[in-house]
């Protein structure tokens, strides 16, 4: 089986090493290689690189998995529907030393990261990206293609929506909801409802203006 990291930027280098640390223990993928679309790609490590195109022409569909590597959500989302078009598999990566519980669910294409707790009855959806030091309690749901950042406590009973963004160090009170595509700024403090579609910032997180762009790395 070959693994294909969707992504050859900083987080793909990320993902690539936890890859390594879960081929250790588990002997999973006999490769694994990059997938990146852009013109240009620094290839310094010599770990081949291909364009997706150029990924399906080299390899039997059966014999790969994929998963993705980029840290915004629309584009996680974009991605996501192509390969699912395409039939491609995902795959899930949890770093060996995180323990999911039985009553928790991860959705397929997910991927958590080292020091990472999840306790017991949280629903985490489908491709989403979980940064290192990430505290999520009971009865949590992470809505689809979201991201976590590092540091990131949420407490429990919270809901996180579809495509979220939640920076390093943000803090949500228990019980919380955040809407679809909203972006919550660095070091935030949640103790109320976000809605969709806004960029929220502060102690206590308010929002700042609409999320028209749906773009975090601006």
């Amino acid at each position: 089986m070959i693994l294909g990291i969707y992504g050859a930027g900083g987080l793909g280098r990320e993902v690539y090493e936890l890859a390594l640390t879960i081929n250790d223990t588990s002997n999973r993928w006999s490769s694994i290689v990059f997938i990146d679309d852009a013109d240009h790609v620094e290839d310094f490590r010599n770990i081949p690189i291909y364009n997706f195109t150029e990924f399906r022409k080299t390899n039997q569909k059966e014999n790969v998995e994929v998963c993705i590597a980029v840290g915004e959500p629309v584009i996680r989302q974009i991605l996501y529907d192509k390969l699912r078009a395409d039939g491609v598999d995902f795959a899930t990566l949890v770093h060996p030393d995180v323990s999911i519980p039985r009553s928790s669910t991860i959705g397929l294409g997910t991927i958590i990261c080292k020091f990472v707790s999840i306790t017991c009855d949280v629903c985490v959806g489908e491709n989403v990206y979980i940064h290192p030091m990430t505290c999520i309690g009971h009865d949590a749901i992470i809505g689809k293609g979201s991201v976590i950042g590092s540091f990131v406590d949420i407490a429990g009973s919270c809901v996180v929506g579809e495509n979220v963004f939640l920076a390093i160090n943000v803090v949500m009170k228990q019980g919380i909801s955040i809407g679809d595509n909203t972006i919550v700024g660095l070091a935030s403090v949640v103790h109320r409802d976000l809605p969709s579609s806004v960029i929220a910032l502060g102690n206590p997180a308010r929002p700042m203006k609409n999320n028209e762009g749906k773009s975090v790395f601006k």
